[in-house]
């Protein structure tokens, strides 16, 4: 079983754990190698779809992993109770906005988990704005590309995030904070086609819509000459 570049990336960033918690865990390969791997002594893998679910089941039992390696059928962690206590919650995959309901939804599940491992698909400021809200640091984040598409693994403790200005927080909600200051230059990539391709959306544009794009143009100028 060979993970793709993504998946190997998210395993790589959990932390030696009890248990660990797989939300949206599809066909459960990432819960087996966890287990594999000596990473998690016992994994709950979770989906809100039968049919996955039963192929993680099924790929967990030709591991001889069922034992170890749990599956229930559940929309978010709303399956898993805090007597459950899982020290590690992973939730790769999803929209921002998805990623974001089902921390909400789980505050009490939360409070025995001492790392989030998170790769948002989409609305990554929605999570970011949401972890320093709510009491969790970003402590680092990983920027790679895969089959050409690029994303974002986070590694998530509780604890205070740095201290900033409004405007501070809403421009590291945007762009990755920790990206930024270590000037990762796969992130420095991705900015300066950002800015490319919004600036080729302009030629073509009527000047009285090209405000908001702009101003999304001069922010990611901003960003890149932090990577500097």
């Amino acid at each position: 079983m060979k993970l793709s570049l993504r998946m190997e990336t998210v395993k790589n960033t959990v932390n030696p754990c009890n248990t660990a918690c797989d939300v949206g865990c599809d066909h459960g390969f990432v819960s087996i190698a966890l287990v594999q791997e000596g990473i998690a002594k016992h994994v709950i893998a979770c989906d809100i779809n039968k049919g996955p679910l039963q192929a993680a089941a099924d790929n967990i039992a030709a591991a001889g992993l069922s034992e170890a390696i749990e599956t229930r059928l559940s929309d978010g962690l709303h399956k898993v109770t805090p007597e459950d206590a899982p020290d590690t919650v992973i939730i790769a995959g999803m929209g921002g906005a998805l990623t974001v309901k089902i921390l909400s939804e789980a505050t009490d599940v939360l409070k025995s988990v001492s790392q989030l491992v998170l790769q948002p698909q989409s609305e990554l400021f929605l999570v970011r704005k949401w972890l320093r809200s709510n009491g969790y640091n970003i402590l680092k984040e990983c920027f790679l590309r895969d089959a050409g598409k690029y994303y974002f693994v986070m590694d998530v403790r509780p604890g205070k995030s740095p201290s900033h200005t409004e405007e501070e927080y809403a421009f590291y909600d945007e762009f990755s904070e920790f990206l930024l200051l270590s000037k990762d230059p796969l992130y420095r990539e991705y900015l300066k086609k950002g800015i490319k391709n919004n600036e080729t959306y302009l030629k073509g544009m009527p000047e009285e819509k090209r405000g908001e794009l702009l101003h999304k143009t001069e922010l990611l100028k901003k960003a890149l000459l932090m990577t500097e």
